[in-house]
């Protein structure tokens, strides 16, 4: 197990990676008026989880029962973002359709879902737990969700 030397270096680019995914489903909301409210409705929700996610790291630097394991690289988590403003310039083409977000966004929630992104803290306290199922749930209904769509649209 290798203990993070700097997690709050890990939680900033994990709340930077929320808060770039609440930009790209504003941004869908935009350019899908008919679907606005599924995308602003995502996207709050992403604003909410770096709010957990910044909750989290208040809790750990007070907490003697935390600690973050580096399950994976910092430089995976800020590819990712890189990643998640590309696709934002990307969505701006004018041939980009809905259907497009939709696998877009699907394969960003299925990536996080995959990835275990939200296991990189290892802790026994019971809120800190809390809160990173709560994340992780609210994942996998974003996955549903944005299945649910995409199936009807494919």
């Amino acid at each position: 197990m290798n203990i993070a030397l700097a997690p709050e270096v890990i939680l900033e680019a994990m709340k930077e990676h929320e808060q770039s995914l609440a930009r790209l489903y504003e941004l869908y909301a935009g350019k899908f008026p008919e679907y606005k409210g599924f995308w602003i409705e995502l996207s709050h929700e992403e604003v909410q989880h770096a709010d957990w996610i910044d909750k989290l790291q208040a809790d750990i630097e007070n907490s003697s029962e935390d600690f973050i394991v580096e399950r994976f690289p910092l430089g995976a988590i800020q590819r990712s973002t890189e990643y998640v403003k590309k696709l934002a310039v990307e969505a701006e083409q004018p041939d980009f359709v809905l259907i497009n977000a939709l696998s877009t966004a699907l394969r960003l929630e299925e990536a996080l879902i995959e990835n275990k992104y939200f296991e990189v803290i290892e802790t026994d306290n019971i809120k800190t737990k809390h809160t990173l199922a709560m994340l992780a749930q609210s994942t996998h209904e974003h996955y549903q969700r944005i299945r649910k769509l995409w199936q009807e649209h494919k």
